[in-house]
């Protein structure tokens, strides 16, 4: 059975207990509000027929009165006894049409007996007048005689049983009434108790249901989910309860099926890319070690020919020299051309010893010569081998660093050659000094890099657009020299924008020397 199925069957049950709870309290209500209505007339009928009564007598013993004293009001308490009787008379036959209308026919034979007492009450009142009329000279004794004759007869036999009758049926109407209300009570105080019955029935019945169809399979499968949760796809469930648990549970072993298959899928489709990764891993490692080993072996090579180089290029500058020294008789020709023999040996020798300074650096074979040296005097003899013009910003007190003088002052020269190719007509020089370093800067006011070439000029005969562009002559291998010899130094070199303009230069040095990592150095000298 589905759970809305069952749902259904315990709203209906609890509306129809609930309805017949409702129609049972009204019908109560209602029933009450009749017996109250009708105790109320019958008590208010009770209380007629004794004011009735009780105006008779007054009567009879004003006509008694009048007999025996006088008539000394000439009959005017009389009439209004006479005029009251008659209201009550009217007011009993009144409350009796109302308890004929609510309670039908049964109340016929009240209005019958009060047509009795009515007549009674005319026929003793005409006889009283007879008497009070009587024309005759009648003795007290005679009259009294006559009057307890009619008191004793058509008033105590016949009237008086009449009305008691009349009351006593307003009594057994009331007790009548009271009787049929205690037993409805009754009755439905038992069918309250069937009806508690009932719904406590109904409720054990629907808490047990509830266990049986909803908890429990709940509980199930909150077990199956942490299951699932922990990938545990082994055991099937049967979540049991209404027809829809029984139709999730299907669904779940359904699902759990799927998944575990998904999840052998899984395995299998990582254990593959795990052994494809391995085999990639260890191709790519093996590339690694072949472009490491080719790029040892590059900087070797390059190292190797720019020092094998060096042999044959001194030997060709060297002769050339001697040639144009001793040979006073060549002709303009011969000279010309052993010049440019020279000076072409002159530039690839500096290109040859630009690159052996890189590629021994790149090799970690790049040795340094530290000593204990003032920045301001490389700075100056810098520029005093600077052919063109330089301005120094002297700090005036001694910069103190640890460095190989020969090889900073060739970076600073470096950098005041290419400051002159490339920058502007002024360049600057300054030192500046902080607790943990001394930096070196050098400044032009010449167009500058932009930031992609700024990121590109520490590379091997990468030249700017400044210089490429204007047809000056240069390697390319400035920068670099210089970055090589200062991070040797264990400090960083830097391009910036200057602040009117221009390339700015900072070499950046250690108080303390750091080793870099594969760059041999000797032992410290004083000067």
């Amino acid at each position: 059975m589905r759970s809305t199925t069952l749902f259904g069957i315990y709203a209906v049950f609890i509306i129809g207990l609930i309805s017949g709870l409702a129609g049972l309290t009204l019908y109560n209500l209602e029933k009450t509000r009749w017996w109250d209505a009708r105790t109320q007339l019958a008590q208010e009928s009770y209380g007629l027929h004794l004011r009735l009564e009780a105006n008779l007598y007054r009567l009879f013993k004003q006509h008694g009165d009048a007999l025996l004293v006088g008539d000394r009001d000439g009959g005017e308490l009389e009439r209004e006894l006479r005029q009251t009787i008659t209201q009550n008379l009217a007011d009993i036959r009144n409350v009796i049409a109302r308890e004929i209308q609510m309670v039908g026919d049964e109340e016929i034979e009240e209005l019958e007996l009060l047509d009795a007492i009515e007549a009674d009450i005319r026929s003793i009142n005409a006889a009283i007048a007879r008497l009070s009329a009587s024309g005759d000279p009648i003795e007290t004794f005679i009259q009294i005689e006559r009057l307890a004759a009619l008191l004793d007869g058509d008033i105590d036999e016949e009237l008086d049983r009449k009305i008691s009758t009349a009351l006593e049926e307003e009594l057994e109407e009331v007790e009548e009434v009271l009787a049929e209300a205690t037993a409805v009570r009754a009755r439905n105080e038992q069918l309250v108790y069937v009806i508690l019955v009932i719904a406590v029935a109904m409720l054990i019945v629907g808490l047990l249901s509830f266990n049986g169809q909803i908890r429990k399979p709940i509980i199930r499968l909150q077990q199956r989910f942490r299951r699932l949760h922990d990938a545990d796809y082994s055991e099937t469930v049967n979540l049991g309860g209404s027809r829809e648990f029984r139709e999730l549970g299907t669904v779940l072993n359904s699902m759990s099926e799927g998944l575990a298959a998904r999840e052998v899928s899984r395995a299998e489709h990582k254990k593959h890319l795990e052994d494809t990764v391995a085999a990639r891993t260890a191709e790519l490692q093996q590339l690694i070690d072949k472009l490491e080993s080719g790029e040892e072996n590059r900087k070797r090579l390059m190292a190797d020919i720019s020092h094998e180089l060096r042999t044959p290029l001194a030997i060709i500058l060297g002769e050339a020299d001697v040639t144009l020294r001793t040979s006073a008789n060549l002709g303009a020709d011969v000279s010309d051309a052993f010049s440019r023999i020279r000076d072409s040996a002159k530039h690839t020798n500096q290109i040859v010893d630009d690159m052996l300074t890189v590629a021994r650096f790149e090799a970690g074979q790049l040795r340094l010569d530290r000593k204990d040296i003032d920045l301001r005097k490389v700075i100056r003899d810098a520029a005093s081998m600077f052919p063109g013009s330089v301005i120094i910003d002297d700090p005036g007190a001694p910069v103190i660093v640890s460095i190989d003088e020969v090889r900073l002052r060739q970076s600073v020269l470096a950098l005041l050659q290419n400051a002159r190719r490339y920058g502007g007509p002024m360049i600057t020089v300054s030192v500046q000094e902080n607790p943990t370093s001394c930096t070196i800067v050098v400044q032009d006011d010449g167009p500058g890099l932009n930031t992609t070439e700024k990121s590109q000029a520490f590379e091997r005969f990468f030249r700017g657009s400044n210089a490429s562009g204007q047809g000056v002559e240069g390697s390319g291998l400035g920068l670099p020299v210089v970055k090589s010899i200062v991070e040797a130094h264990g400090g960083t070199v830097t391009l910036e924008d200057g602040d009117q303009g221009g390339l700015r230069v900072a070499i950046r040095l250690p108080k303390e020397p750091r080793v870099k990592s594969g760059t041999s150095q000797v032992s410290r000298k004083a000067t």
